[in-house]
């Protein structure tokens, strides 16, 4: 199985910017996922060489353009143009019908074309061979989840955008490897977003530990420091933690 990183970056200045891609990332295994399609994710696709019209299911967290942008125009690939219903969207809430604050991101002429799913924490989907559960999280968007990608295995946790709470740590626990949304480095914290101290403070209370972290959805005060913040929380953990790259490709052992 690999993980493929189309888009490390996040948050309104890198988008806008692009400092960082924000293609969001996609799950290769017997199925093909991609997950939260930002601005440029149809783009990054082809650059690293990967067609988007060999994607079998989009995941799309919550309704902030840094994650939604593209899941349209992933769709109009995902069924050929719009030629034949087929794939499957899940999506939160606010991306498939809207609430008081954001949305709807997904028109209802592209609905028409896939089977959906609306996405609530402790939802679960079932695919080929890939069963997907969805989580709490805290987000100026109320409807966002997180989710976890349940494997014979494996277990792959992306924990979206989301604030800290101590019931994180028992959410996260029993996942092999955890993709962190981290938008700042140390402690500069802001509203509904984690820091890189709120992830080391997940992780020490994660038993047991996962085999892996990745740092990614990177806010601009973060780029220059995500290295050095993952050597840090390696180093205060005892977790392996890298900090994802656009284009960066992980071989998973199942």
């Amino acid at each position: 199985m690999d993980l493929i990183f189309l888009g490390t970056g996040g948050g309104r200045w890198t988008t806008i910017t692009q400092k960082l891609k924000t293609g969001g990332f996609r799950l290769h295994a017997n199925e093909k996922i991609h997950i939260d399609p930002g601005p440029g994710a149809l783009v990054n696709s082809y650059e690293y060489g990967i067609s988007p019209l060999d994607t079998d299911a989009i995941f799309v967290t919550h309704c902030h353009p840094d994650h939604y942008n593209d899941a349209e125009i992933l769709i109009e690939a995902m069924t050929r143009g719009m030629t034949s219903r087929r794939g499957m969207l899940a999506a939160s809430e606010s991306v498939i019908i809207g609430n008081d604050k954001v949305g709807p991101g997904i028109s209802n002429y592209h609905k028409n074309f896939v089977d959906y799913e609306i996405l609530k924490p402790g939802g679960k989907i079932r695919l080929e061979e890939i069963e997907v559960l969805a989580l709490p999280a805290r987000h100026s968007d109320p409807s966002t989840v997180g989710l976890s990608f349940l494997m014979d295995s494996k277990t792959i946790t992306y924990t979206s955008d989301t604030e800290f709470f101590e019931e994180l740590i028992d959410i996260y626990s029993g996942s092999d490897i955890i993709i962190f949304n981290v938008m700042r480095p140390g402690s500069d914290r802001i509203p509904w977003h984690l820091c890189a101290d709120d992830v080391i403070k997940i992780l020490k209370g994660i038993e047991p530990k996962p085999e892996l972290a990745i740092l990614n959805h990177f806010g601009l005060k973060i780029i220059s420091f995500q290295d050095e913040e993952a050597i840090r929380v390696s180093r205060e953990t005892g977790v392996k933690t890298i900090a994802a790259k656009d284009g960066l490709r992980l071989r998973i052992n199942l």
